[in-house]
């Protein structure tokens, strides 16, 4: 479908992806070490496997090679953790299922949405984090600032049916629906029980079946719907609705499109998915969305049906939840300040007559980084990276010794530098859209001054880069790169990041 019988939407190019977009008419617990059609997971010696999880691998299934995926477990507590819960399963007394659930480094609550992801078949909920590495994805997403939210990956298999359909099976031995719609959502959110506006509910392949069906029939639980190489009529092979003509129908999505106007839907597909159970059902699908109004965004993107293709196409699904979930706040929770950046380390040379110690990030203790930060995501703009400059001048100096920035040169080869952050403040106050926000900004360039060291002084300064340090090669101090290299102090740790 590109675009041919297409009256209403208009067509976007995304980054080797047709993106096309129309407007919808609304609009116990442990820490993880670590599709129709996906390969199964590698799964950790930690990761519970329950006797129904061992099936013969679909003849649908696609088979990759190579290393198992990193551990999805953070280096730090400014990444997120991934937690096993147990929620009971409905019909079966005293037996629990597991669900993944990615947890952001910020305190719950009712305003943190909720992403309700579900695998494919064969498959467990650890696929989520082990093949599709989504863990890392969220990581990162949020060190840029955007707003976090939680993930999680129920386990769809069941004791009597290989292939659940993520459905109630009419026999009412296997009650997968019920499962997700009910007892994980109590386990994941708790007392915090969010409201479907930040509730939203997505899937690869089998589960994408399942999260559009799930979320056309509970239009009270989920505001938004993502399908990922999905398809949307009835593929039955474990017999879950029995050839039932009532729970078939209840179960395909193509016969309830106009049900789809109560949320906003994407629908992600793969440009070289030729699984034959997908093939080409998310283009007839978002054309039956598009007939009755709605769809909120179709991609067609680079990608087989495999969870390398859920990787690279998350992102996008990250942009659209956030379209609607940062429009929800007054203000969801922080991410915490100064620690997003990956780069850390402390460096010391000569500038002049000056010794001179730079130490990534600034601590936690600074107050003017503190300030800014807080500035900063109250006007909504970018995240930034804190350095803590230590000039100490000898009583012996001829006069005072002043750094205008501090440049540090990545594994990328990319220059990122640090300046005194008056202009950045100034900036800031420039997009400030209220008056406390400008007050704010007046306090903080009240408190700075030109970082310049008399003769017999040692003082500290903060200095700011304009986007965060994602690593470190190697570090100069003065107004011309490559002048005043300072070495690494020895025994701080190596920078993290991208090499």
């Amino acid at each position: 479908m590109r675009g041919a019988s297409v009256t209403r939407p208009w067509w976007r190019l995304g980054r080797a992806a047709t993106v096309l977009v129309v407007s919808a008419a609304a609009g116990s617990v442990g820490v993880l070490n670590g599709a129709r059609d996906s390969p199964a997971a590698s799964r950790s010696p930690t990761t519970p496997v329950h006797a129904s999880t061992s099936r013969p691998a679909s003849k649908r299934s696609t088979r990759t090679s190579g290393p198992a995926p990193r551990s999805e477990a953070p280096a730090n507590s400014t990444r997120g953790v991934v937690q096993v819960l147990h929620a009971p399963v409905p019909g079966m007394p005293g037996t629990t299922r597991d669900v993944y659930v990615y947890r952001p480094p910020v305190p719950d609550s009712k305003l943190l949405p909720v992403l309700y992801f579900l695998h494919a078949v064969p498959g467990g909920p650890g696929d989520v984090f082990q093949q599709g590495g989504l863990g890392r994805l969220l990581d990162r997403y949020f060190a840029r600032g955007n707003a976090p939210f939680v993930l999680a990956a129920p386990d769809g298999n069941g004791a009597h049916h290989a292939d659940t359909e993520w459905a109630n099976a009419v026999a009412g031995n296997d009650q997968i629906e019920t499962f997700v719609t009910d007892n994980v959502i109590d386990t994941v959110e708790g007392t915090n029980r969010r409201d479907k506006e930040h509730r939203a509910i997505a899937g690869f392949s089998m589960g994408g079946y399942g999260a559009i069906n799930l979320g056309l029939r509970h239009p009270d639980l989920y505001g938004m719907i993502v399908s990922m190489a999905g398809y949307f009529h009835v593929d039955d092979p474990s017999g879950m609705f029995a050839n039932d003509l009532a729970a078939l129908h209840a179960n395909t999505p193509e016969l309830h499109v106009a049900k789809a106007r109560a949320h906003r839907v994407f629908i992600v597909d793969g440009n070289h998915d030729d699984e034959r159970v997908v093939k080409g059902q998310s283009q007839q699908f978002a054309a039956k969305l598009i007939g009755a109004d709605a769809l909120s965004w179709f991609e067609d993107t680079e990608g087989t049906h495999s969870w390398a293709f859920v990787n690279s196409a998350f992102p996008d699904v990250e942009r659209f939840l956030d379209a609607r979930w940062a429009s929800l706040r007054p203000k969801g929770p922080r991410m915490p300040p100064q620690t997003i950046a990956s780069a850390s380390g402390h460096w010391s040379g000569m500038v002049a007559s000056a010794s001179v110690d730079v130490v990534v990030p600034a601590p936690p203790s600074d107050a003017v980084a503190s300030s800014i930060e807080q500035l900063r995501d109250d006007v909504s703009q970018p995240e930034l990276s804190y350095v803590a400059v230590t000039i100490a001048n000898p009583r012996s100096a001829a006069g005072p010794v002043s750094i205008a920035k501090v440049s540090f040169l990545t594994r990328r080869g990319v220059t990122i530098t640090a300046n005194e952050p008056i202009a950045l403040v100034n900036e800031l106050q420039e997009t400030a859209t209220t008056p406390a926000q400008v007050a704010a900004a007046q306090r903080i360039l009240a408190q700075l001054a030109p970082a310049a060291v008399a003769p017999g002084r040692t003082e500290t300064f903060t200095y700011v880069t304009t986007g965060l340090l994602p690593s470190v090669k190697a570090v100069f101090a003065g107004t011309s790169f490559g002048s005043n290299p300072l070495a690494r102090v020895a025994g701080t740790p190596h920078t993290q990041g991208p090499k």
